[in-house]
């Protein structure tokens, strides 16, 4: 099976986006192949056609992802040919969302801006997790199509991450479940996404949805509406909150994209 697919740097989290139809049923094992070769790559999405929107994207286990958002409506704006320092609006319809996801995009000189109005937290709580050296409690900021647990720097240790990841994600539901180290008096993130049809874990460089989701507990941690710039591997997100005094009202986050260059792959499983 050959595949067209585009290499695009959302904040240094590489993302493919593959254009070449896929069926749905094959679209992980794609993924999981598209990974081993291409080494940079953090996660993978698929073009799909849409009824209501200018394109559909099915993320590789149907979590929903911000960043692959921003990255598709960068690639739009490209494929339209659409004019420099203009604000280009788009309403896409993404895996993990049930509503259209409102995505605006700037084609500046170094690449595009883009700025993501993520769906609302479902919920924020407390949850007990095991660790080797006992039970920790820390927050889980439920969006849809994909939770995060924040977890205070010096709570788990980097090197044990992965694997009580994997081992808490059976807790949670939802195809992918992220933990976030949070550093709050930096207000840093170093974000580990395992995505569950895949069996990936992956340290990312910059993270969307665990960008927004850090901002959602700092918002509740602080009871006031928040304008963040989140620092991570892969540079910095911007994420702005509003806050009603019970519950997060608004979220955006704000990053740049590069659309790196156009492949193909024959891909064999």
């Amino acid at each position: 099976m050959v595949l067209r697919y585009t290499v695009i740097d959302p904040t240094k989290n590489i993302t493919l986006l593959v254009t070449t139809p896929v069926p749905r049923a094959l679209q992980p094992q794609t993924a999981a192949w598209l990974l081993r070769h291409e080494k940079d790559a953090e996660q993978v999405g698929f073009l799909e056609p849409s009824d209501g929107a200018p394109a559909r994207l099915q993320m590789m286990g149907g979590e929903f992802c911000a960043n692959a958002t921003m990255s598709l409506g960068a690639w739009l704006c490209r494929r339209d040919r659409l004019p420099h320092g203009v604000t280009h609006d788009f309403a896409l319809e993404i895996s993990g969302a049930s509503h259209l996801v409102p995505c605006a995009v700037t084609p500046v000189h170094y690449g595009y801006l883009a700025t993501v109005a993520l769906p609302l937290p479902e919920k924020m709580e407390l949850r007990a997790f095991p660790t080797p050296a006992g039970e920790v409690t820390l927050t889980v900021v439920f969006l849809p199509g994909i939770c995060h647990i924040i977890a205070p720097a010096g709570t788990v240790a980097h090197e044990d991450a992965e694997e009580l990841l994997r081992r808490w994600s059976a807790q949670l539901p939802g195809e992918a479940v992220g933990l976030i180290l949070l550093d709050e008096e930096r207000i840093a993130i170093d974000p580990l996404v395992y995505v569950k049809p895949t069996d990936t874990a992956v340290w990312e460089r910059g993270c969307g949805s665990g960008s927004a989701a850090a901002a959602c507990y700092l918002t509740a941690r602080h009871g006031a509406s928040q304008c963040l710039s989140i620092r991570q591997r892969g540079g910095t997100i911007a994420a702005v909150t509003a806050w009603d005094g019970e519950r997060v009202t608004q979220l955006h986050i704000t990053g740049s994209v590069a659309l790196l260059e156009e492949k193909e792959a024959d891909v064999v499983f």
